[in-house]
């Protein structure tokens, strides 16, 4: 379902976009740059989200209709990780989850942005709808070990929610500016958010679930990785109070994107070659 419900957005993307007016050019390229979340792990200091920052990269196509409107499909890999600190409750807790992102995006270029005249540098701003699957992980003993599957907030057990999905809609929204290196080539430099429609990107949302009943119906390792501080505590004090939050389940989490772009301009996806000059 939700990947009819993607595959229609993009036709329906391309099929408007190209109701305003005759295509202008295709274009293809390659995806370079980071990713930093944000949610119940980030630490509150600019400097230490910027500490955060993993690598990013993928692939994009993109139609030009006119100088303003492009629509763009896009698929990008990364990784988002974060870790609780000084500035923060002591949990203990941290994740770090890969992911791969579909995105199908509108594009609007103010001015405009035309690589065969005169247009060739302009800002844009592009928003849409995102697919993306990630899976959480934390080290535990030496080895990284994906969280899911261990519902560290008692998902699956009697009394407490279902396991969260590892496949989510997200709002893609941000911007950039663009420019022709040549009539063939351009390059882009954009920042982009994600609002996500899930708490769980670091697998940490609600309650502390009873850690006996984690620990007896599911394993101890389940158990330390949803409340790490449990052996170090002082054995009168382990017991948390019911209800105790580990999370804010108030806010989804987010995750943003900051890319260069490199793309090459092929052909008219709707109307057949290119109209792009051999030089400026």
């Amino acid at each position: 379902m939700i990947h009819s419900s993607l595959r229609y957005l993009v036709v329906g993307l391309l099929l408007c976009c190209s109701m305003v007016a005759q295509g202008q050019f295709f274009e293809g390229g390659l995806i370079l740059g980071g990713t930093v979340y944000e949610g119940d792990l980030s630490p509150k200091a600019i400097g230490d989200k910027f500490a955060n920052i993993r690598p990013a990269g993928g692939l994009f196509v993109r139609q030009n209709f006119n100088e303003n409107w492009a629509a763009r499909l896009s698929f990008t890999y990364g990784t988002m990780t974060a870790a609780d600190g000084a500035d923060r409750r002591a949990r203990g807790l941290s994740f770090e989850a890969p992911y791969g992102e579909i995105a199908a995006l509108a594009e609007f270029s103010w001015p405009g942005y035309d690589p065969t005249a005169y247009k060739r540098i302009s800002p844009y701003a592009f928003a849409g709808i995102a697919l993306t699957h990630y899976t959480p992980k934390a080290e535990y003993q030496g080895r990284l070990v994906e969280l899911q599957p261990l519902g560290t907030e008692g998902q699956g057990l009697d009394g407490y929610d279902e396991f969260y999905s590892l496949d989510i809609f997200a709002i893609p929204f941000g911007g950039g500016i663009k420019y022709a290196l040549s009539p063939s080539i351009t390059i882009a430099a954009e920042f982009g958010a994600r609002l996500t429609f899930t708490d769980y990107l670091d697998d940490v949302s609600g309650a502390y679930p009873v850690y006996a009943d984690l620990a007896t119906q599911r394993s101890t390792t389940a158990a330390n990785l949803s409340d790490p501080t449990y052996i170090t505590r002082d054995p009168e004090n382990q017991i948390r109070p019911e209800g105790a939050l580990r999370g804010d389940p108030k806010f989804n989490d987010w995750y943003f994107i900051g890319n260069i772009t490199i793309s090459y301009h092929f052909y008219d996806l709707f109307g057949g070659l290119g109209n792009c000059p051999s030089d400026f």
